[in-house]
């Protein structure tokens, strides 16, 4: 009885006192956040800007939940973030390099292979037709976006009829059979000739015929009609790890990625793992992205040839991670290229302006959209000049100083009336004894 007297009245001090503190944490206002800036427009009305790559630098939130709209009394507007819609478009056909596999290596002959870095395209030359293999690989990395057909071309000096099998792999080690079995055929007569091919997605495809066939020129990729993402850019510099092995850079900010790229200026090519993490050096843990090769080739009077980007929608920073695989290091700081989705704000602007947009604490709570559009009109915002603001709740002293002081009341609290609740026990006790002696006395 004793015990479950002292747990309750601890449990109900607790209660209104953590009541207190998370009304404490939830009631943030545009000086708790690092950035803000001045919005001007219609009051009443819809108002939007786009959010830049400034803005992005200064989200601490990876969910980019860090962002709100005030207006001139402090008091929160309704908002949403949503993408900006890109254009729908059918991209040009472009070649991609083709490599021949030799049966007997299991590996893709380097020799005789002739690099057209102007085109993007890989020929095979000084073979005879006997030494060609009947496996070809086809590099679609360099793509930024996925082709929907593969179109080759064949050295057209005799007839031909294979079955084409294609299997498909985004990392060269695990590769996914496609279902659909297509015919190569050439007959030099019009209606008749088939050298047009569905194919899955994939970073690369293993082109497996059925017999020996002519050599390839070059293959050629299809796109269908599609929404193109509008993408912001920013390039980042790294720094090296002391043994050569590791690259780490840090956006500063969380930005919504959708592709990220690793450049290099000079020739070479390293296999790495590419990571990701949003926690800090003293608690970072890292997830993996994946492994890939970056690359550049350089020929005299040509283009350079480099990796395409890589899919990281789902990640958001601020910290990225390579690291070269084997044996290999780094001889050079690749520049990071990370592709960022164009996100607009919408809010209502209620009350008076000007309207503030606060962002940049990653202790505040994620922002949620109590804003529902239709096919209202949207005016575009007026914005003002960026500020920083040095104190930022749950960061600043005198936050800190609250939180000790409200943690302070809540134990010295829990303490006292744990002392009042045994101190009531050993009335009561001492009443019940005393009323006891009174009994036996009076026996």
């Amino acid at each position: 009885m004793k015990a479950v007297i002292i747990y309750t009245i601890m449990l109900i001090a607790l209660f209104y006192l953590s009541d207190a503190a998370a009304q404490e944490k939830q009631n943030f206002g545009p000086d708790d956040f690092e950035w803000t800036m001045e919005l001007t427009g219609n009051a009443g009305s819809l108002l939007s800007l786009n959010i830049s790559e400034t803005i992005y630098r200064g989200i601490k939130r990876p969910d980019l939940g860090d962002i709100r709209v005030y207006d001139a009394e402090g008091n929160p507007a309704p908002f949403l973030i949503r993408t900006v819609r890109g254009t729908v478009e059918t991209l040009p056909e472009k070649t991609v390099p083709l490599l021949a596999w030799d049966k007997n290596t299991q590996r893709f002959s380097a020799s005789g292979i002739e690099i057209n870095t102007s085109e993007l395209a890989v020929t095979i030359t000084g073979q005879t037709e006997e030494e060609r293999g009947s496996v070809y690989l086809a590099d679609l990395s360099g793509l930024e976006t996925a082709p929907s057909k593969l179109i080759l071309e064949f050295e057209k000096n005799d007839y031909f009829n294979a079955l084409l099998h294609i299997r498909s792999s985004d990392d060269l080690a695990e590769w996914k059979d496609y279902d659909k079995i297509q015919a190569a055929v050439f007959y030099d007569s019009p209606g008749t000739d088939k050298n047009e091919f569905d194919i899955p997605q994939g970073r690369y495809l293993l082109l497996n015929f059925d017999r020996n066939i002519p050599g390839l020129h070059s293959g050629l990729v299809h796109f269908d009609p599609a929404e193109i993402p509008l993408l912001g850019e920013t390039h980042f510099s790294g720094t090296k790890s002391a043994d050569g092995k590791k690259v780490l850079y840090n956006t500063d900010g969380c930005f919504p990625t959708a592709k990220i790229k690793f450049i290099l200026s000079q020739p070479d090519s390293i296999r790495v793992a590419v990571r990701e993490s949003a926690q800090p050096e003293n608690s970072r843990r890292w997830s993996s992205i994946r492994e890939t090769v970056i690359y550049r080739i350089q020929t005299p009077e040509k283009e350079p040839s480099m990796n395409g980007a890589l899919d990281a929608a789902g990640f958001s920073g601020p910290y990225w991670e390579i690291e070269a695989l084997g044996e290999q290091v780094f001889t050079e700081i690749p520049v990071m290229s990370l592709l960022w989705e164009t996100r607009e704000l919408v809010f209502l602007a209620r009350g008076q302006g000007p309207w503030i947009l606060a962002y940049g604490n990653e202790n505040c709570e994620q922002a949620v959209s109590f804003l529902s559009i239709g096919n209202e009109e949207i005016f575009p915002a007026i914005t003002g000049k960026l500020q920083y603001t040095e104190q930022v709740k749950d960061g600043d002293f005198g936050s800190s100083l609250k939180q000790i002081i409200l943690w302070s009341v809540l134990v010295l609290s829990t303490t006292v009336l744990s002392g009042l609740a045994v101190y009531i026990i050993k009335s009561v006790k001492n009443g019940e004894q005393t009323i006891k002696n009174h009994m036996e006395d009076r026996s």
